[in-house]
């Protein structure tokens, strides 16, 4: 079961089961005695109701407590997703000091949200992540699921929950089978409808809430009475919820693998997630991973797993072909390995093939002349079978350990070894086998690459010089698209480590080459790191009202929140947003704590194809800039995009141009923006000319130099002060106070 996230719905999910013990489906408790759920969970496709059945409540362990049905509204025969469809239970055993939910006034689009439910194989249940998608015309609301898990059979009567609004929207009705891409959810209004008490119960059950001492009150994680303990401890796993706005940042990047799978599939795209340990990348990459499952097949592979595993390459194209693999119908898995070993057997077994056709070849000339009475049998008889015995005994001995020592690389790390020394071109076989699999895979392949800085400098550099020189320049001959077979997309690399520590460990390894390509402001490091990787994502930072939110959440305490409707009002002028700028406008008008609520909704506009056809003309004053290099150009662009949404997660709002030549400054002279980062103020000292003396010997010569003044006054009206670098590296909203 995944991790819940930090909400206060948890308390309130019930498990409902018939006489039988069997699993029906969820609900959520409204009242003391009330639980809501669907009709079609109480009567199991059946016309009658039963008197009873068993309900408990999974994350306060209270065992199953018995409940009749105290109002129930079935679905109508010949209605598609209309109203209806509604049970109200009355509990034997009532929870007078359980915290009631709240429920959304609506269920605007763009919402993330969460349900938890229990579907088959799960009796204890599962969490689904989605995003609220629209309206229909009978009043239910349409969710589209966002992970693999889906809102599949199960999670009918489930509470649907939105973080950001720290409310229920309603319960789950219906899906889409078989997969649960689809759900349909009936909100808080359609629910009214059906349920005349609805609203009386509600507003009664939060006035008896306060009523309940404090010290009595449940609150998420704690246990029921006889628990062990009453204090919710806080991992330090990977979240599986997003509690952070990272699957806004998620969908940035998905949509920038697809966009580069599209523009280019013969090349692979490497992205960089760049973060210090506990930043969250790892969550990040589980939320990615959720969005790319859709349409291509996702492998992890933990590099501190492997890092005692030599050679680098063998668990890499382990990992490849286990996720190719199991990608497929269990049934499909044997054939497809025999079609892998006739494959490599094809491509570099000639020699074999042909010598087993000359034995064979021989043994039929010799059949013919013995049957055409050139030979006899009692001239030869003696030498030939002592001659077919041998030559038999040794062909069968030398095939089988040509096909162990050749074919069977994949058994173990030891193995793999063997290859390499014993194949002639070991390198160019693997290259060719990874880029069957990948031509093979049905699916676009994405790698996510974790724990990579907490290697040595070595395995840093061995391992991505392999994602390098097998994966990424796979040979051309293996690229053309076969009949039967989908087109050719390149791998696709997403690596989650601190930059700091791949910069080290490439310095440290051609430490040697230092003085003789690296440029001012851009060290062999940075080179490296511009080679690797076409796109570099900083992981957004926590400033105030992110701070203040998430925190609060871990202690399990109530942060103040505007009412729903000031948020709305935002998300409508967003809607209406026509570029970029619009939207940033939209936003410095709004709240903090509403910027907060909308940010996610805020991105999706600013990547919305038509915003950044626009937007992007507001870049084209910058292309002087980059000297005319066509790679410099696309990764200003992708930087950019990537930058701006990052800032707006974070609730910063930098100005389009000062992003803009903050971004070009970034790709330039990365090891300039580092230091700036870190120094803000030393930008008005290299701007005035003054103070280089002070900058560290490596960025002397630049803070001199005239490309780079060039740059910083090169557009005008745009500068780059102290304020505006904070705002753009993402520290302006941390010097900011907290908020009450």
């Amino acid at each position: 079961m995944s991790t819940p996230p930090a909400s206060g719905v948890e308390q309130a999910v019930a498990r409902i089961a018939d006489e039988t013990g069997a699993v029906a489906g969820a609900g959520v408790l409204v009242a003391a005695d009330l639980v809501l759920t669907c009709a079609h969970v109480i009567t199991r496709g059946r016309g009658e109701q039963p008197e009873t059945v068993l309900v408990d409540f999974p994350f306060l362990r209270t065992g199953p407590s018995r409940a009749g049905v105290h109002f129930l509204a079935p679905a109508q025969p010949d209605s598609d997703l209309g109203p209806g469809d509604l049970a109200v239970l009355r509990l034997e055993t009532a929870l007078p000091d359980v915290r009631p939910v709240e429920f959304a006034a609506a269920a605007p689009p763009g919402l993330q949200v969460s349900a938890y439910g229990f579907p088959h194989g799960y009796s204890d249940g599962r969490w689904a992540s989605g995003r609220t998608v629209g309206s229909l015309p009978h009043g239910a609301v349409q969710l589209e699921a966002t992970d693999s898990a889906g809102f599949t059979a199960g999670y009918s009567g489930a509470p649907v929950w939105s973080p950001e609004l720290g409310a229920v929207l309603g319960i789950l009705f219906a899906t889409d089978r078989p997969n649960g891409r689809a759900g349909y959810m009936s909100p808080a209004p359609a629910l009214a409808a059906m349920w005349p008490e609805f609203d009386a119960v509600i507003r009664s059950a939060r006035e008896r809430a306060t009523e309940v001492p404090e010290d009595r009150r449940r609150r998420p994680g704690e246990f029921a009475p006889g628990g062990r303990e009453r204090t919710q401890w806080v991992s330090d796993a990977p979240a599986d919820h997003d509690v952070l706005k990272r699957a806004a940042l998620a969908n940035v990047l998905a949509r920038q693998l697809r966009h580069a799978r599209t523009e280019s599939p013969d090349a692979s795209f490497l992205v960089h997630i760049d973060g210090s340990w506990g930043t969250g990348k790892s969550t990040l990459l589980k939320l990615l991973a959720r969005d790319l499952r859709s349409d291509s097949i996702v492998a992890f592979f933990d590099t501190w797993r492997h890092v005692r595993i030599e050679p680098p390459w063998w668990a890499l194209l382990t990992t490849v072909r286990k996720a190719v693999v199991q990608h497929r119908p269990r049934w499909r898995r044997p054939f497809f390995l025999v079609r892998e070993l006739l494959a490599r057997v094809r491509r570099d077994g000639a020699p074999q093939v042909l010598s087993g056709l000359l034995l064979v070849g021989t043994a039929l000339l010799a059949a013919f002349l013995f049957r055409a009475g050139v030979i006899t049998v009692r001239s030869v008889e003696p030498t030939f079978k002592t001659v077919t015995t041998l030559v038999g005994a040794a062909g069968a001995l030398w095939t089988a350990g040509i096909l162990v020592s050749r074919y069977a690389m994949w058994g173990s790390a030891r193995r793999a070894r063997t290859f390499e020394q014993s194949h002639t071109d070991p390198m160019n076989d693997v290259a060719e086998h990874i880029a069957w699999l990948v031509r093979h895979a049905g699916r676009p392949i994405v790698v996510f690459v974790e724990d990579l800085d907490r290697c040595n400098a070595d395995y840093v550099v061995n391992f991505l010089d392999s994602v390098q020189t097998l994966v990424r320049d796979v040979p051309e001959h293996w690229r053309r698209p076969l009949r039967r077979t989908p087109d050719f997309h390149a791998p696709s690399f997403v690596v989650a480590m601190d930059g700091a520590w791949l910069r080290c460990a490439y310095e440290n390894a051609y430490e040697t080459f230092t003085s003789a390509v690296a440029e001012p402001g851009r060290p062999i490091g940075y080179l490296f790191l511009d080679k690797l990787f076409q796109l570099s994502v900083p992981m957004p930072k926590l400033g105030g009202a992110s701070r203040d939110l998430y925190f609060g959440q871990l202690l399990g305490v109530s942060v103040a929140k505007p009412p729903p409707a000031t948020a709305d009002q935002v998300r409508a002028a967003l809607t209406t947003s026509n570029d970029e700028i619009e939207v940033l406008e939209t936003l410095a008008k709004a709240d903090p704590r509403v910027r907060e609520i909308v940010a996610s909704q805020a991105v999706e506009r600013i990547l919305d194809a038509g915003v950044q056809d626009v937007s992007h003309h507001a870049l084209a004053k910058f292309s002087r800039l980059l000297h005319s290099n066509p790679r410099a150009m696309k990764r200003f662009v992708n930087t950019y995009t990537v930058l701006r949404a990052v800032r707006v997660l974070e609730g910063s709002l930098v100005p389009t141009d000062a992003l803009a030549l903050w971004t070009l400054l970034r790709i330039r002279w990365p090891e300039l923006a580092d230091y700036l980062e870190s120094h803000p103020e030393a930008v008005d000292r290299i701007t005035e000319g003054s103070g280089v003396r002070d900058l560290p010997e490596s960025l002397q010569e630049l803070a001199a130099s005239r490309d780079l003044h060039e740059v910083l006054c090169g557009v005008p009206g745009v500068t780059l002060t102290a304020d505006v670098v904070r705002a753009c590296s993402g520290a302006g909203d941390d010097l900011a106070p907290l908020r009450t």
